[in-house]
């Protein structure tokens, strides 16, 4: 096949990592945390509080590994059959991306929705690696200091390519595996394609950190440099309709852009994740390989409009592992979650109910 594409990927990077410099000076504001951190793995420290809008979400700290790791839980049903389930997040986001959906999740058992390192309110510790691969075996420790010897792992865009290499490594820890507009590259190695702009705009980090930023815009903390324009175009990533959003969703959103983690934490995740995220995407065969050895029953979701993941990709996955049920979503964008939590609830209650009795 004729090579078309004979740029590099630290040049594509580098404007982009120039940009978001400027953006953290926007809107980066340090406030650091309280509270004592537990010796013990497992154990919550810190303050919990219940969010004001979903009271039966607590905002914690989780004590894993000698580190404190943000995460936002509900309880869940007490009952043999209690099915606990772990949430993680894509590129640029956080916890606070599923915070829609946990109450609803939760009457099948405790929900977990984690901030990986460098995002949300976890900050990064010297050992970390801050990869796909490193992200995986956190996610993993994680597990480990909650005591759940098997769950359910929901994966949004990145944290459905975190879950995809976890299900396929450790078959025996993941119950069943939900794949949210999956960052799964094209079978063809990007090397050998000239890239679709809005594709390569989802897989640097400007894209999903501009969405947090226009929501910070949206609440009045981002500076003069995100305007209004700016801040719907990003919201439309995800949001159909910009002026539809809960208000609630983007305060909790900035909330996380106002506490507890250094800006430069924040660009060292995004330019290492988006990295070695790009490596994987340029030799695709360690991911395809991971979606083939998945044993985990598994849900595919995805959306006709999303300009991050396209459904042409998603498809090709279903058409691999045609075991798997898949929803390519008509106008749908890249979290469903967030998108339309109702039918994200729908769909995985109905799946679970059917792959339960199968």
């Amino acid at each position: 096949m004729e090579r078309i594409w004979s740029g590099s990927w630290s040049a594509l990077v580098r404007p982009w990592s120039r940009r978001i410099d400027q953006a953290w000076i926007s809107w980066t504001v340090l406030i650091r945390p309280t509270g004592m951190v537990s010796p013990s793995s497992g154990i919550v420290c810190g303050v919990s509080k219940r969010l004001a809008d979903w009271p039966s979400v607590t905002d914690r700290f989780l004590h894993v590994e000698g580190r404190r790791v943000r995460i936002l839980s509900a309880r869940g049903r007490r009952t043999p059959g209690a099915e606990p389930q772990l949430l993680v997040h894509g590129l640029g986001g956080s916890s606070v991306t599923w915070v829609e959906v946990i109450r609803g999740l939760s009457r099948r058992g405790p929900v977990v929705a984690v901030d990986l390192p460098g995002f949300g309110r976890t900050p990064i510790v010297d050992d970390d690696s801050l990869t796909v691969q490193g992200y995986r075996d956190f996610v993993l420790e994680v597990a480990d200091a909650l005591a759940w010897d098997r769950f359910t792992l929901h994966g949004n865009s990145m944290g459905g390519l975190i879950g995809t290499l976890l299900a396929a490594k450790h078959p025996d820890r993941v119950d069943r595996l939900v794949l949210v507009s999956p960052a799964l590259p094209p079978r063809t190695p990007l090397g050998f394609l000239r890239p679709n702009r809005a594709t390569i705009d989802g897989m640097l980090p400007v894209a999903i950190s501009s969405l947090t930023a226009a929501a910070l815009g949206v609440v009045g903390l981002a500076g003069p440099g995100l305007d209004a324009r700016r801040n719907r175009a990003m919201l439309r990533l995800i949001f159909p309709d910009p002026d539809g959003v809960d208000r609630a969703v983007l305060d909790l959103m900035a909330a996380d852009f106002a506490e507890d983690i250094a800006g430069v934490d924040r660009r060292r995740a995004l330019l290492s994740a988006t990295r070695s995220i790009s490596s994987l995407w340029a030799d695709p065969r360690c991911s395809w390989r991971a979606v083939r050895q998945v044993q985990a029953p598994t849900l595919l979701l995805g959306g006709t409009q999303d300009a991050l993941v396209p459904a042409k990709v998603l498809r090709a996955v279903l058409a691999e592992r045609p075991d798997w049920e898949g929803h390519v979503l008509d106008d749908r964008r890249h979290a469903l979650m967030l998108e339309d939590p109702e039918a994200y609830l729908r769909i995985f209650d109905d799946w679970h109910t059917g792959a339960a009795a199968a």
